[in-house]
């Protein structure tokens, strides 16, 4: 699959994101919490909030960094929804191969 993330594939405006946290259903994971929303597009959508809670703009940056990475990477292993993935607070910034697990296990729950 091709490993490119184009905006056709992103969460973009305020109503998105809304619309999502309004309807979806949530997963709860190890680092990250995930707001759902089917979609009719035939493939998913990212959306990403680290609140200031995470830590100084460095830490947040990375974890955002993370987080699309892993998407982009894995992006055949989500079935078509809009989801918001959001940085549980308290948790320290894990390696990439610990968010991929933790997040391509939420993906076969969803």
């Amino acid at each position: 699959m091709d490993q490119s993330f184009p905006k056709a594939f992103r969460l973009l405006r305020r109503e998105e994101f809304q619309r999502v946290y309004a309807r979806g259903d949530r997963v709860v994971g190890r680092y990250v919490l995930v707001h759902v929303l089917p979609n009719q597009l035939g493939h998913p959508r990212l959306g990403v909030t680290v609140t200031k809670k995470s830590g100084k703009a460095v830490v947040r940056n990375r974890w955002k960094r993370l987080i699309r990475e892993v998407f982009r990477r894995n992006k055949g292993a989500f079935p078509p929804v809009d989801m918001v993935v959001t940085v549980k607070r308290g948790v320290e910034l894990p390696s990439y191969w610990e968010l991929e697990k933790d997040m391509l296990s939420l993906a076969r729950r969803l």
